[in-house]
């Protein structure tokens, strides 16, 4: 099971979380908690220490980086720039891996932290959503996507003031932490689609008709440029993974049906009654979110890594739905997803030890040589 210290965090931001919704979204009240935990997050994205899908694999990246890769082949070394970039300054210095994951979590966290309190109208549930369990396979995991995903979370905000040259260059960083920042291009135009329920409802069930067709063979090409490093990085990934190499449908797909039918139930009252112009927004890029997914679901990779970005606003779009759905029922939804958090939990028991996070293995712990963490050798010496 994870380690008592996450579930002493997830029950912290359940509590806040209720408060935020009975105070009715006044941020001010939360302020301080809110920044806490989002520190504490990036506290332990930086001191852990195995743990993670793609923690040994990107610890033996840092040493070979400094070892191999010349301070003048830093666009030729078949890794992300801003990777190499980073590992050579760390290097430089003679600073331990460990310094790595802490610049990685700090830049993806403070990122997604800030966009959630600045859009969610209830910041605690979207962070909830964040934590239970993105904070584990992302920020604590893939952390290259996971700031890639962060800067386009935040490029939202030059969506919404129609600045697509700023927008671009959040882009334009983004691809250089992760190739398939790319993807996220379209959202500046999606978001201005005015779309009706009904129509949100065809384009998902248009991606679900197609899936069997293999629709991404079309563009392999493309896909493999974009995803070319993915490959490599699938081997111990997250349940999600794994439970999509299969054929047919799981687990995985019904929460995501459930959770589509959640959106489409309460759009149209939402659309005809909130004066928030952001909800249309977000929730055409969360529909774009699913229709990617199902139209690549028969590859495991794609499907799951492609419309990462797009997926993250689902933690702005859930608060969303909670805050202007029906009174009658909005605190009804509110514990639905509450219970759904909590059985996330306990569904991703099995590889939470697989990741080390059954653990609080860190720097502190007494067997930690630093030394092991530190480059010894470097190319340019």
């Amino acid at each position: 099971m994870l380690h008592p210290v996450y579930y002493i965090i997830l029950f912290v931001i359940t509590f806040y979380s209720y408060i935020d919704i009975n105070n009715n979204g006044i941020k001010a009240r939360i302020k301080i908690p809110y920044i806490v935990i989002s520190s504490v997050f990036i506290f332990l994205c930086g001191i852990r220490v195995a743990q993670g899908a793609d923690y040994w694999p990107y610890y033996k990246l840092y040493m070979s980086i400094n070892k191999f890769v010349k301070w003048s082949d830093l666009f030729d070394a078949d890794v992300e720039v801003s990777y190499v970039l980073i590992s050579k300054i760390l290097g430089y210095f003679r600073m331990p891996f460990f310094a790595l994951l802490f610049i990685y979590g700090l830049i993806s966290i403070s990122l997604k932290t800030y966009s959630y309190y600045k859009y969610s109208p209830y910041p605690m549930i979207s962070l909830l959503y964040f934590f239970m369990p993105n904070y584990f396979f992302s920020d604590s995991g893939h952390i290259r996507q996971g700031v890639s995903i962060a800067l386009c979370l935040f490029s939202y905000q030059y969506i919404e003031q129609r600045k697509l040259f700023k927008f671009l260059f959040c882009i334009f960083i983004s691809y250089y932490f992760h190739k398939t920042a790319l993807i996220f291009i379209p959202a500046y135009w999606i978001t201005k689609l005015n779309l009706s329920t009904f129509s949100c409802f065809l384009i998902i069930l248009f991606a679900i008709i197609i899936s069997p067709f293999k629709p991404y063979l079309f563009f392999e090409n493309l896909f493999s440029n974009i995803s070319s490093d993915i490959i490599a990085e699938a081997t111990g990934g997250f349940y999600s993974y794994k439970n999509l190499e299969s054929a047919g449908w799981s687990i995985n797909d019904i929460v995501k049906l459930i959770f589509i039918t959640t959106l489409l139930v309460n759009d149209r009252y939402i659309c005809n009654t909130t004066s928030d112009e952001n909800y249309k927004m977000i929730r055409n890029l969360v529909v774009t979110y699913y229709f990617i997914y199902y139209s690549l679901r028969e590859n495991s990779i794609f499907s799951i890594r492609l419309p990462a970005a797009y997926g993250d606003f689902w933690a702005i779009l859930i608060a969303m739905i909670i805050k202007y759905s029906k009174k009658t029922y909005n605190h009804i939804i509110y514990f639905f997803f509450i219970i759904y958090i909590y059985l996330m939990s306990w569904r991703i028991w099995p590889n939470s030890v697989a990741l080390g996070f059954d653990k609080m293995s860190n720097i502190f712990s007494d067997d930690f040589d630093i030394k092991y963490f530190i480059p010894y050798e470097f190319i340019d010496e």
